[in-house]
């Protein structure tokens, strides 16, 4: 049997569109390599042991395709939206901590006009490219490197994308109604580089109304940018040190650009939340296939199966009165195991659009020093489940107000910001108005989104190092 080893189970909830993760997420098919049946073999003794639905797999597949060609046949379609393979596994895990090469900025495209093809940042990273030359929240591009695009098909918007992850200009523009198209107001040169993003964005109070409110911007889930560091959780716990401290009562999560990530961090940020649970208090369950489920119990690794709240000194849970999350089509995975995982406790009340809808995990498989096979395998392997074993949002959670962010963007932390005004106005009781619903600035229609192209999207990744001995094969 090969030996292979494997980053933990996450709760993958994959933002790649399938008409993006063609182009973005994955690399070119492998056809015609004398390597195939080599790395083939692997593949599929790895998905028969690994994968969730390992009985749908078809029992005599044509081992001599191409790489890709031959994991998407074992796939089980339409249930599988999320596993995908990889052909670097080295990049796979770079790019799981949160280590891509960018310049460092979210953006969306958008259809306006005539077919034309548009973008907005969404959010700018602290310390990358971006962040130097000036871009900002809310600017919108008309042109990239000095030339527009026509939206002809999907493929427009996919090489689109591709650009902006190479050195590339970007023409800044305002709306121009008469016209119906932009006006440039500047143009700005942007290069790549490896760059690390920081995944707590933002920690601020608010106190309105006699009541103190945190709000935290977090976009997404990972203990640190390697496997061994733990700097991203340690800022988590000092953001909530400093709530703690300012005394606060109520909490906003900011999820809205949140696509999932790390398991330990997803159980770190909820046992500094929880309200009224012990370390003995389950999170959460998971479900494996019958083959992996009998290995764990012959290794007697059970508590693998029910991940428990941990002790937080910066826990705000004993004085929490309200939780408001902020939700959008890209929350997913181990954000919503955030919400599925905290229900049973606490009263969740979600304000955005519905979240995308991952219930199930994937893990990490690749072969080591092989310089035949250099694959990264990113299948599903289990199913998560509350303490109440509630699993039922494979739809996403529909908000409890629905409210999206719109074309007209507000700084992240400006209480104008529509959505943080809805949210602060459920914990006040009124007292922060949302502002009223004005036309947008022009009308576009979403087309794709840098967030959908991230490794981690849609995940939940517990650290191969935490893992029982079951998954060290």
């Amino acid at each position: 049997m090969f030996k292979y080893k494997m980053k933990p189970a996450k709760l993958l909830i994959m933002l790649c569109t399938p008409v993006l993760l063609a182009s973005s997420c994955k690399k070119k098919d492998d056809i015609g390599s004398e390597n195939n049946t080599y790395v083939n073999d692997w593949i599929y003794e790895s998905m028969n042991h690994w994968y969730y639905w390992n009985t749908s797999m078809p029992a005599s597949p044509n081992r001599s395709t191409g790489t890709e060609s031959f994991f998407n046949s074992l796939l089980r379609k339409p249930d599988d939206r999320f596993s995908w393979i990889q052909r670097d596994y080295r990049e796979l895990l770079n790019e799981l901590s949160g280590v891509s090469k960018e310049a460092g900025y979210d953006f969306s495209l958008f259809l306006y006009g005539d077919n034309k093809l548009g973008g907005q940042v969404l959010y700018v990273k602290k310390g990358s490219p971006a962040e130097a030359a000036g871009l900002k929240r809310g600017d919108n591009f008309f042109k990239v490197n000095g030339a527009a695009v026509t939206y002809t098909s999907q493929a427009s918007a996919n090489n689109l994308v591709d650009q902006l992850y190479k050195d590339h200009t970007l023409s800044i523009g305002t709306y121009n109604a008469a016209t119906r198209d932009f006006d440039l107001k500047k143009t700005i040169p942007l290069t790549v580089k490896e760059f690390a993003e920081h995944p707590v964005y933002l920690d601020t109070v608010y106190n309105i109304g006699g009541k103190r409110t945190g709000y935290f911007v977090y976009n997404f889930f990972s203990p640190g940018p390697t496997e061994t560091s733990t700097v991203y959780d340690d800022a988590v716990d000092a953001a909530f040190a400093r709530f703690k401290a300012a005394g606060i009562t109520n909490l906003v999560l900011d999820f809205r650009y949140n696509p999932g990530g790390n398991e330990i961090s997803t159980i770190n940020l909820a046992s500094l939340i929880v309200k009224g649970a012990t370390t003995n208090d389950e999170f959460f369950h998971r479900e494996y296939n019958a083959n992996v489920l009998e290995e764990i119990r012959k290794d007697g690794e059970e508590a693998l199966l029910s991940r428990k709240f941990i002790q937080k000194n910066a826990g705000i849970g004993a004085n929490l009165e309200k939780l408001v999350i902020i939700t959008s089509g890209h929350t997913a995975s181990a954000s919503e195991l955030i919400i599925n995982g905290l229900r049973p406790y606490m009263n969740v009340t979600l304000i955005g659009d519905t979240t995308y809808g991952k219930n199930v995990g994937s893990t990490t498989l690749y072969r080591e020093g092989d310089r035949r096979n250099t694959w990264g395998l990113q299948p599903i392997i289990t199913k998560a489940f509350n303490k109440n074993n509630q699993s039922d949002y494979t739809n996403g959670f529909a908000p409890d107000v629905v409210l999206q962010e719109g074309v007209d963007l507000k700084p992240l932390g400006d209480i104008n910001d529509p959505l943080l005004a809805a949210a602060l106005g459920k914990i006040t009781n009124g007292r922060v108005a949302a502002p009223k619903s004005t036309k947008a600035t022009f009308e576009s229609t979403p087309v794709a989104s840098s967030l959908d192209r991230k490794a981690f999207s849609f995940q939940l990744i517990e650290p191969r190092a935490t893992l029982p001995s079951v998954f060290k094969r």
